[in-house]
């Protein structure tokens, strides 16, 4: 399977995103700036960002820092999480010359985090009793600071200065205590001292912004303000505009459309957006990931990429066609590697172009991974399912919605033998299709046509292996209530001699034994744990002997049952007979 966090390897040709980007940040002229990476969930933002850190990450006059405004929230105000993060940082990368500039900033952010910006949150995190104390104290300054102010409360003051004092030994040094304002002011011209003695420009990557509260993110914003206005120093900000949007809605209520456009415009300078994916590039993707965990070796692969970002980056020419026999040969395919290039040339399509998935690389891959999981689990319960099979089936459940996913589950369960009419040759006149299929009907028609057919294919597997995204809920709906009451009952039978099994399949009315069958099967495919013997296997076997009609339901469900447990064999015994 596949990892789902970002990537430094560049599959769909964002390296010419970043290479923009580092053209800006490297631009001395345009300092200080902003640029916004934009782009929807799963679009790609962060893998640009290490694609732009990875490029800068080779420069000796750049100093690359990140920012995770989700990681810090609830943990601490955002103006001075920003603040402490940089200033860290900066010590942490000082030479021996600048150590003393670099301390100072670090004092200075460690004083504005105490005294200033949140400060009532800050002490109170310490666990220290507030009572208003900051606001009385910024008002008396180095009084406050040193237990001796003057004021109504003054002995509530004394303890709680004598209590941060301690708290806060060796954070700040005795410098006299300024106000806010002249302390961001402070830190302002310690901060361009320090960059400027190390001979370094600043660039800070602020990721996860459209994770955070709204309050939150408005907040991480208002930070970059402070740095904005200092040279030397460039901010990378991957967010999704609409997220952020509806922060500053929210944060701001009854501010009108325009301004809330307005406020990301006038933070950012230069915004850049993540190219959306057309045909071209999803297959890109999808024949990469597939060749990333083929064994193939490296080089093989990095050719294979090579070709693709050359195919990416020509497409505007419109005369570079993408084959199969190209890939198949980059990667000296075997029989099985090449069949998954062939699916991902069939489906490539589809995915550009279904609204479900919008080319976004984040649900590709989770699509993919899905596919990979099943498959693994056809395989320990020896299924005779094949990749690519579940690979059509894993796509009309992307592509559609629960209603048509479930239909088509219901069509293969009461299908002889799993084995629909629908994907049989000239089987797509109305009347055969489900009435959940017809806002999804170009999708579903276009679904048919790919390969592999599904004509005579058990799908009943496929049901089993989709339990962990739709349980099924069979027919219970249309049974009578001696039929539901029936199902209930067999699945609580201890034992197969039980006289109460007799009573209850007595009274199922006879036109609905398959029914019953059907459903205590779809019951028993919620659980796959077949090591430890299970009651819930009881009734539905004596249902079988008693109603023989229905035998060859659960017969066919317990056939996929690999490596059948003695438990299991010995209870079957007298079933088979």
């Amino acid at each position: 399977m596949w990892s789902d966090n970002e990537t430094s390897i560049d599959y769909l040709n964002y390296i010419e995103v970043a290479e923009l980007i580092c053209d800006m940040v490297t631009d001395e002229s345009l300092l200080p700036l902003s640029v916004g990476v934009y782009g929807g969930w799963g679009a790609g933002k962060s893998s640009v960002l290490k694609l732009v850190e990875s490029s800068l990450s080779k420069r000796s006059d750049v100093i690359v820092i990140e920012f995770d405004a989700w990681l810090y929230q609830g943990f601490d105000e955002a103006k001075t999480a920003l603040m402490t993060v940089i200033a860290s940082e900066l010590m942490a990368k000082a030479p021996d010359s600048v150590k003393d500039k670099a301390l100072d900033l670090m004092r200075r952010a460690n004083k504005l985090k105490f005294l200033g910006l949140g400060a009532e949150l800050g002490l109170a995190a310490m666990g220290m009793p507030t009572f208003g104390f900051v606001s009385k104290m910024l008002g008396s300054a180095q009084d406050a600071y040193e237990g001796n102010a003057d004021e109504e409360d003054l002995e509530t003051i004394q303890d709680g200065a004598k209590v941060a004092k301690a708290k806060t030994e060796g954070l700040f040094r005795p410098k006299d205590i300024k106000t806010p304002p002249e302390e961001i002011t402070a830190f302002k011209a310690e901060f361009s001292a320090v960059l400027q003695a190390m001979g370094k420009r600043l660039v800070v990557f602020v990721d996860n912004l459209d994770r955070c509260l709204p309050e939150n993110a408005i907040k991480s914003l208002e930070a970059m303000r402070l740095f904005l206005s200092m040279p030397n120093a460039a901010f990378i900000i991957a967010a999704d505009v609409d997220m952020i949007r509806h922060a500053v809605s929210a944060q701001f209520q009854g501010a009108s459309p325009r301004h809330v456009v307005d406020y990301l415009d006038k933070l950012i300078q230069f915004p850049v957006n993540v190219p959306k994916l057309g045909m071209r590039e999803v297959l890109s993707f999808l024949c990469m990931l597939i060749a990333s965990r083929s064994g193939v070796p490296e080089e093989k692969i990095e050719t294979l990429r090579s070709y693709f970002i050359g195919s990416i980056q020509t497409s505007w020419r419109n005369d570079v066609e993408l084959k199969r026999d190209d890939v198949v040969a980059a990667l000296g395919a075997d029989a099985a590697l090449a069949a998954q290039i062939d699916m991902a040339f069939r489906i490539a399509p589809i995915l550009a172009h279904s609204k479900a998935v919008g080319g976004n690389p984040r649900v590709i891959k989770r699509m993919m991974n899905i596919i990979r999981m099943r498959h693994a689990t056809a395989k320990r319960r020896s299924m005779q399912l094949d990749e690519a099979v579940i690979t059509k089936l894993a796509l009309f459940e992307r592509c559609t919605d629960e209603a048509a996913f479930k239909a088509l589950l219901d069509l293969i369960n009461a299908a002889p033998n799993g084995k629909p009419q629908l994907f049989e040759p000239n089987q797509k006149a109305p009347t055969q299709v489900p009435e959940a299929f017809e806002k999804h009907r170009t999708f579903v028609d276009e679904w048919l046509d790919i390969e592999p057919s599904l004509k005579d294919v058990d799908l009943r597997p496929a049901v089993y292996l989709a339990r962990e995204t739709l349980p099924l809920q069979l027919k219970s709906k249309s049974l009578s209530p001696d039929a539901r009451k029936a199902v209930a009952e067999l699945l609580k039978i201890p034992t197969l001699s039980s006289q109460a099994a007799l009573v209850t399949i007595s009274k199922i009315p006879a036109d609905e034994t398959l029914d019953v069958m059907q459903e205590l099967v779809g019951a028993l495919r919620q659980n796959s744990d077949w090591g430890r013997k299970r009651s819930d296997l009881t009734g539905p076997i004596i249902l079988g002997q008693q109603r023989p009609e229905s035998a060859g339901v659960l017969a066919a469900f317990l056939d996929q049952i690999p490596g059948k447990a003695p438990w299991l064999q010995q209870m079957l015994k007298g079933f088979n007979e």
